[in-house]
């Protein structure tokens, strides 16, 4: 009971984006909706490339690369790829999705998507300030992308989506 009120109070995803980085060799990082930088800090220690896209930049430690403009305005002059993209911009489900569709396009070979407030644990986080409605990402990606892999995860208040491209498992194909 304690580890899950401790699950509710803490943003445990920075860890858990964090150790998916570092095991899996990750070295373009882009984060979209860096707010604090919380997430970011703890990421950025463990890759080579870091990015990062919000519209205000309340970051305390200025690192890697910000961009301070909207998501829309980035994927117009961006020119790289990413290993991983971690989506916690705009909490409207609209605009997820074009965060989304748009990530998807600049995802490298093997990459992980990873999208917070996809699963808030009580009605009071579907408001604006919290998940929005950008909890509905979790069905329309199991609707219009058959070829991804989705996990949510009931972590912290809001949730955690993992997304993975079917075709990138390791499998050994004979």
């Amino acid at each position: 009971m304690v580890y899950a009120q401790l699950n509710t109070m803490i943003n445990l995803h920075k860890f858990i984006i964090k150790d998916f980085a570092f095991v899996n060799g990750c070295e373009k990082y882009l984060e979209l909706g860096v707010y604090d930088g919380e997430t970011f800090d703890e990421v950025f220690n463990v890759v080579k490339h870091a990015v990062c896209v919000d519209i205000k930049d309340l970051r305390k430690n200025k690192q890697g690369v910000f961009h301070k403009m909207t998501t829309d305005k980035f994927f117009t002059i961006n020119k790289d790829t990413f290993d991983m993209i971690f989506i916690d911009a705009d909490h409207c489900f609209e605009s997820a999705k074009v965060d989304f569709e748009n990530s998807l396009k600049i995802l490298n070979r093997y990459g992980i998507i990873f999208m917070h407030d996809t699963d808030p644990i009580h009605k009071k986080y579907t408001d604006q300030g919290y998940c929005g409605d950008s909890y509905k990402m979790v069905d329309y990606i199991h609707k219009k992308h058959p070829e991804l892999n989705i996990i949510t995860i009931p972590i912290t208040i809001t949730g955690l989506s993992i997304i993975m491209r079917k075709k990138d498992r390791r499998s050994l194909n004979y």
